[in-house]
């Protein structure tokens, strides 16, 4: 004698959610019979109602338990497309019941339809960060992860996949291997600084997958303003000088990034090459397969920030940041030294110069569609 939940699945109707997932439970039932009375009875079953796509059958390990496991799944093999009951509301079909786990059992005399799934549907409008662009969370898709999903995803016995954007798709890129939770950046409505997404930011830095402006724009798409002001309680913006500093990390390799408190522009390492020009490069000094010059990677991150923001005034300040005190492990930001190569000396010039040219040919190009900034009052 066993102890069994069976749920009953059938067609998706419902036009809103069709295109997450075919099909939706429909009815469940709680019985305790033997393991053969149960498959004559998901045969008569099947054979009595035809519009009942397939069943899952979970079993618990005695009569009190609380707990049930799915045993497995079984296939309708005389389903057709006929009318559903008129008690079936698809309306509803968010609130209904998507839990099933591990199909830890091969049922042969029925087609094994899936592994066990769950389909939650997101109701609170986050917009999650997928590289450097954001998207809209429709929901996640649970579903037992197979042994190549637990090496590359570092999970246990399920998987997390987020559902994302319209269309919907489930998304399985390698930003979700620490899973999904961090990578969440606000919700819709929310306002967050420029700082804030440091993280987008950054991964277009280092991959190059588009203008600055773009990663700032698909924040907003997304329902999210993005302000320039120095804190959301603040109405301050920041300073139209961005200042950057220079790191020497060791000969002939350097780290140029941001300071706090000014537009976020994202860390570059570069070279000295032979030509006396600043190549960008990797951390370890080996070549960016995209084999930029500094010059022009800056002048696009402000470029694309006066375009986002609309602030023509936009220029650079380029300090080196040196050791003040070894002991102490204290910095300090400086003039660029004298004895440094030519070319980084003359960086914050020739960046600017650019700027001007670019100001002039494009006057008054600027993003139309900008969300207007929110103050956020002072809690």
């Amino acid at each position: 004698m066993g102890y069994y939940l069976l749920t009953y699945y059938i067609k998706n109707t419902n036009a809103g959610t069709k295109n997450l997932f075919e099909f939706v439970p429909y009815k469940s039932e709680e019985l305790s019979m033997t393991d053969d009375q149960l498959m004559k009875l998901i045969h008569s079953k099947f054979q009595q109602y035809p519009y009942l796509r397939f069943v899952t059958v979970s079993e618990k390990r005695w009569e009190h338990d609380d707990e049930y496991k799915l045993k497995f799944t079984a296939n309708n093999l005389y389903y057709s497309e006929t009318p559903v009951p008129k008690d079936y509301n698809p309306e509803t079909i968010e609130n209904r019941d998507m839990r099933d786990y591990a199909n830890a059992a091969f049922f042969s005399k029925y087609e094994v339809l899936h592994q066990g799934f769950e389909v939650n549907l997101e109701k609170e409008e986050k917009v999650i960060r997928l590289g450097a662009y954001s998207y809209k969370l429709k929901g996640v898709l649970i579903c037992e992860a197979s042994e190549e999903e637990k090496k590359k995803y570092y999970c246990d016995e399920y998987m997390i996949y987020p559902i994302v954007d319209d269309p919907l798709r489930v998304y399985e890129g390698d930003e979700i291997i620490n899973g999904i939770d961090r990578l969440v950046i606000g919700k819709c409505g929310d306002t967050l600084l420029l700082k804030d997404l440091f993280e987008a930011i950054d991964y277009n830095t280092s991959e190059n997958c588009c203008e600055y402006e773009a990663v700032l724009q698909d924040v907003e798409r997304c329902g999210i303003t993005v302000s320039n002001r120095k804190s959301l309680d603040s109405s301050e913006e920041l300073s139209d000088t961005i200042v950057l500093e220079v790191i020497e990390d060791r000969k002939n390799l350097f780290r140029i990034q941001s300071i706090d408190d000014s537009y976020y522009i994202g860390p570059r390492n570069f070279y000295v090459g032979d030509d006396d020009e600043l190549y960008e490069c990797r951390g370890d000094g080996s070549s960016s397969p995209y084999n930029q010059k500094i010059i022009t990677r800056l002048v696009d991150d402000v470029y694309g920030l006066y375009y986002f923001f609309n602030k023509p005034n936009l220029r650079v300040l380029v300090t080196a940041r040196v050791e003040k005190d070894k002991e102490k492990y204290e910095y300090e930001n400086v003039t660029i030294p004298k004895d440094w190569y030519y070319t980084i000396q003359t960086l914050e010039s020739d960046v600017n110069r650019e700027l001007d040219e670019l100001f002039k040919k494009y006057p008054n190009s600027y993003y139309k569609e900008k969300r207007p900034d929110v103050f956020v009052e002072k809690k």
